[in-house]
């Protein structure tokens, strides 16, 4: 079994990577990372509706898409910004839309059921204004139909507020 982890920070020690290496800890098999601040993946132009479709974009969208289609499970860490998830998170998910127009790919077959988590971070009420983002996941599961098993959603504000946290305790059998 393969755990990917694909994080959306902008911030290498962050503190959603921080909670979701911690979650990671308790999961059995083999777990991967990839960080979408160490990848080139552009922004998508809207072509779904053009007679020809989408437009070859190059970049290492599909690298990420494959391995996340070949893992057994993904984890989505990102931070709350601005009550939402990350901008490279955003612009990640926005390609799916091409993704699952690439035939090549086989998309829709490949990730449904596939297991589905989500780890978020912020401040100031996260427990109640990171509830959209979990929401906007929970939509984007069901669209796709991967199976939206967890979510974790931590407290903190600056950079090592994470490994200060008083909820540390519900990572420690998140994947059990």
């Amino acid at each position: 079994m393969t755990l990917l982890i694909i994080s959306g920070s902008s911030r290498e020690h962050s503190n959603s990577e921080f909670f979701a290496e911690k979650a990671a800890s308790s999961y059995t098999g083999d777990v991967k990372w990839i960080r979408l601040r160490e990848q080139t993946i552009h922004q998508i132009h809207d072509q779904r509706h053009d007679e020809n479709g989408f437009d070859p974009i190059d970049d290492d969208h599909s690298k990420v898409i494959e391995a996340m289609l070949d893992a057994d499970e993904v984890l989505f860490a990102t931070p709350l910004y601005w009550y939402g998830m990350s901008g490279y998170m955003k612009t990640f998910i926005d390609r799916w839309s091409q993704a699952m127009r690439d035939p090549s790919l086989n998309f829709k077959a490949r990730i449904t059921g596939k297991p589905g988590y989500v780890i978020t971070c912020g401040g100031d009420q996260v427990d109640i204004k990171g509830l959209p983002l979990i929401l906007q996941f929970k939509h984007i599961f069901e669209f796709t139909g991967m199976d939206f098993k967890k979510y974790f959603i931590g407290e903190a504000r600056k950079p090592g507020d994470a490994e200060k946290s008083d909820r540390l305790d519900q990572l420690q059998d998140f994947f059990r």
